[in-house]
């Protein structure tokens, strides 16, 4: 009897226990935390605060909120029944940034979850009606875009500004691959800007990839601040197709190896054409460019060659008059910039003066061949770009170029070199064609020549290209006689594109045009009517 008085209170305490009855010992844990707290915006001014409830026999929930900017708050803005799973928070403000707090409670303070936040949440800014006046006046300083041709040598933009702010703001047109054009893109600038007047602006085929397609966007800045008219897709037309010449290797013995010497007679675009091309590797010969340096004297292709020590193969140069229209380097030296120009301008066929870039080719001392444009901004100033000023003749014109107009000038020392234009051929597009912006001006005349003789005919044509492999070469087609009927302007990038150039520039034709070659003599005009004296020349020598 004394062992069961001894065993019965165990027994008791054990039957309790499995009864249900909690020992004293026994821990309780807290509350689960709530989980997966997200904000989602109602209205402007309100929030909708979710999250998952993780909690058993909670009593409710605590809300709690903190504004950005004040002191850290202990107190509940509400306390919610238990299993709520949201909370809207209302008549919040707009623009600024708000924590969300949640925390399951129970009757025994010690057994409450973790208040548990979301930070750091904004609200997006007030949205301020627009201004009518504000905005009118804004739009008075907008470009807008009027018309956009395109071509497969250019891209014409014309736009206009109704207000601009001071004397032609800085404006023009800037190109995106992708996305929405500005200023940190493709800029070109644009020639001078008259409030409420509509402007033309070329873009050379130079700035553009072909086949691609670009955003485009007309800009003008004022103090700091850039507008842009709408975004519009454009792209180059697909390039011309290339001309199926059938050229054969002419053999002369005073020729060496290092330069080879090619003929064609197949028609052109359903003409009779005869042309040659001579083309050399300059780290092998020497390309060079003559000069006679007497102010107004001339002499024959065949009498500078036979002058020259070492000439192998010479042709025809610039334009001239008195002078060469254009900028000559011989020796590393400029021996002549423009012909009769006030301060690097061109007097063009309008009577009119402008800023030009022109084309020039040419290698340095180690015959690294180079195609770029030349500006001139002053006598004895020049600079080298790898795009050109695009001026349209009759239209707005452009400022004097400089270091960083129309594009940042780039390093380039020529040894021998000779300009002239337009180019043909750059970066393996044709950027020269035949579309005029009315009945006697055209797109992509950016030299502002006397465009009925460059553009319109059909005549004697000389060029100079360089290869991707770096080779010169130097091209001629006899024209206006019944043998050859010579080629247009916009079949020579073409022509040239065919012989394996990647760039190419239209050279003095007519009657200048003319190729001597070593112990032949001149190989083009047989019978010799239209050689006559021109002021340079370039070819190749013997080193």
């Amino acid at each position: 009897m004394e062992l069961i008085r001894n065993i019965l209170p165990l027994f008791i305490l054990i039957l309790g226990t499995a009864c249900g009855e909690k020992s004293e010992n026994e821990q309780i844990l807290p509350l689960a935390d709530p989980t997966d707290l997200k904000a989602e915006l109602s209205d402007p001014t309100t929030v909708i605060l979710t999250w998952s409830d993780n909690a058993q026999d909670e009593n409710g929930y605590r809300i709690y909120l903190r504004k950005e900017g004040d002191s850290y708050n202990v107190e509940p803005m509400a306390t919610i029944g238990a299993d709520a799973t949201q909370y809207t928070f209302s008549n919040l403000t707009e623009g600024s940034e708000y924590d969300f707090g949640v925390q399951a409670i129970s009757a025994d303070y010690k057994l409450h979850s973790k208040t548990v936040f979301l930070n750091d949440y904004r609200l997006p800014e007030k949205e301020i009606p627009a201004d009518p006046e504000i905005e009118k006046e804004k739009n008075r300083r907008t470009p807008v875009v009027k018309n956009v041709k395109t071509s497969y040598a250019y891209v014409a933009v014309s736009y206009k500004v109704e207000k601009i702010s001071g004397s032609n703001p800085e404006h023009g047109i800037c190109l995106s691959e992708s996305g929405t054009p500005s200023v940190n893109d493709i800029r070109i600038h644009g020639p001078q800007l008259t409030a409420g007047t509509e402007i033309l602006q070329v873009v050379s085929a130079a700035y553009l990839d072909a086949g691609k397609e670009y955003q485009m966007s007309a800009f003008v800045k004022y103090d700091d601040d850039y507008h842009y008219s709408e975004p519009q897709t454009v792209s180059l037309e697909a390039q011309p197709e290339i001309p199926e010449l059938a050229w054969e290797k002419q053999s002369y013995d005073g020729v060496p190896a290092d330069v080879e010497i090619y003929k064609t007679t197949s028609q052109l675009n359903g003409r009779n054409f005869n042309a040659w091309y001579a083309v050399a590797d300059p780290s092998k010969v020497d390309f060079k460019v003559l000069y006679p340096e007497t102010v107004g004297s001339k002499k024959s292709i065949a009498a500078q060659a036979e002058a020259a020590d070492g000439c192998i193969a010479l042709i025809n140069g610039a334009i001239y008059g008195n002078y060469n229209i254009g900028v000559i380097i011989t020796e590393g030296s400029m021996t002549q910039q423009w012909h009769g120009e006030i301060e690097g301008c061109y007097w063009a066929t309008d009577s009119q003066l402008y800023q030009l870039t022109r084309p020039i080719i040419g290698v340095d001392k180690d015959g690294k061949a180079g195609a770029y444009w030349v500006g001139v901004p002053q006598q004895g100033t020049f600079y080298y770009y790898d795009r050109p000023q695009a001026n349209v003749v009759g239209q707005a014109k452009y400022p004097k170029v400089s270091a960083t107009t129309p594009v940042p000038a780039v390093e380039w020392d020529p040894y021998y070199a000779i300009s002239c234009g337009p180019m043909v051929l750059y970066d393996g597009k044709v950027c020269a064609d035949n579309s005029m912006v009315d009945d006697k001006r055209y797109y992509t005349n950016f030299e502002c020549w006397d465009e009925s003789g460059v553009y319109s005919a059909h005549p004697d044509r000389s060029a100079v290209g360089v290869t991707e492999d770096g080779r010169i070469v130097l091209f001629i087609c006899d024209g206006r006689i019944d043998e050859s009927q010579g080629a247009y302007m916009k079949e020579l990038g073409p022509i040239m594109k065919s012989i394996g150039c990647v760039h190419a520039m239209n050279l003095d034709g007519g009657g200048s045009t003319g190729m001597w070659i070593s112990g032949s003599g001149m190989i083009n005009h047989k019978d010799g009517s239209s050689w006559r004296a021109v002021k340079s020349t370039l070819g190749f020598f013997r080193k």
